[in-house]
């Protein structure tokens, strides 16, 4: 069950460096690189908010916060805490707002995002999620 653990605390810690990219679309202008930058200039008003405006800098702060959450939640299964399943909802549903909020077909990632949230939700509602990830 270690194995586990350790599995899912990676995935988790992973998840939520992933977030970076929405923290570098909205306060980093040479962030996605050249060819990037120019689907990204290009492309920008499919996002549902401007990333250079102050909503979308709003969620680029928030992003960085649910990096902290997933990091932390990664820690807590980790030492297998009793406080990492709520910190893992309020985690996932505060990055589902910032994925849906800054949508654009350049980030794949968004998708990806999404579908991580969501298995991580369910993983942790099922009822072998407490044999594997320890005490909840």
């Amino acid at each position: 069950m270690i194995a586990m653990r350790l599995v899912a605390a990676i995935f988790v810690a992973m998840h939520g460096l992933g977030h970076i990219i929405w923290f570098f679309s909205t306060w980093m202008q040479r962030a996605l690189g050249k060819e990037g930058r120019a689907q990204f200039e290009t492309r920008r008003h499919s996002f549902l908010v401007s990333p250079r405006g102050p909503i979308g800098r709003t969620m680029g702060i928030l992003s960085l916060l649910v990096i902290a959450g997933f990091m932390l939640t990664a820690w807590g299964i980790w030492i297998e805490t009793t406080w990492w399943p709520p910190l893992l909802f309020v985690s996932a549903a505060t990055s589902m707002v910032v994925v849906v909020s800054m949508w654009n077909p350049i980030f794949r990632l968004s998708v990806r995002a999404i579908l991580a949230n969501a298995a991580l939700t369910a993983a942790t509602l099922m009822p072998w999620g407490e044999q594997i990830l320890g005490a909840h």
